[in-house]
């Protein structure tokens, strides 16, 4: 049975914070509210426990109005400011040469993913993408994780940057690997890797 190799998106595959802090901050510039720092955003965006539609907007949900418009300055941000690490890219074509599936699991809206890793150049490296929808619960819920082992196998590990995606792999009971080429934020007990070298000799 192939090995899956499942990513999280942002802060693992793709350096997308300055586009993600500008959109919330669009947001919230619209609903009349203060502008945050990056490093707030970026820590309330991967702290499990806080609800961060209340951080940035105060609300439980967003309209689908207010959705729309998100996804379209999300988008935009993401063609502006995002690029691809280096060391996932060397940690992808790894992956290719050794057959492994490959998928994303990302907590960004599932509508966006497809144009976002389009405007990447590596849609085309993943048999399967995930992200988060009305249907399908934001990380540390381990629902991406267990749709993708679902379709692609139960020999999966999962790769990300943050403590609601150790949780999340903890949830769905599979391996975790933590990349630190990103935010650099280490988690405790988990497995550290600051290169796509050490990521490859941690894969099990």
């Amino acid at each position: 049975m192939s090995k899956v190799i499942i990513f999280d998106m942002d802060g693992t595959l793709i350096d997308s914070a300055k586009a993600i802090c500008e959109t919330i901050n669009y947001i919230r510039k619209g609903l009349n509210m203060p502008i945050l720092a990056n490093d707030d955003i970026i820590e309330i965006i991967n702290n499990p426990n806080k609800n961060y539609m209340i951080e940035f907007y105060g609300v439980e949900r967003i309209s689908n109005n207010m959705m729309k418009i998100f996804e379209e300055e999300y988008q935009k941000n993401y063609f502006l400011h995002a690029t691809i690490y280096n060391e996932a890219l060397n940690l992808i074509e790894y992956c290719q040469d050794m057959n492994y599936k490959m998928a994303v699991a990302s907590n960004a809206p599932n509508s966006s993913l497809k144009q976002i890793l389009t405007n990447a150049k590596i849609l085309d490296k993943f048999d399967m993408i995930v992200g988060a929808s009305d249907t399908i619960p934001c990380k540390p819920a381990p629902d991406m994780l267990n749709l993708i082992i679902d379709r692609l196998g139960s020999q999966a590990t999962f790769i990300g940057d943050s403590y609601k995606d150790a949780l999340a792999a903890k949830n769905a009971n599979i391996p975790y690997i933590n990349v630190i080429w990103g935010r650099d934020d280490k988690i405790q007990d988990a497995i550290n890797c600051k290169t796509a070298k050490e990521v490859i000799e941690k894969i099990l």
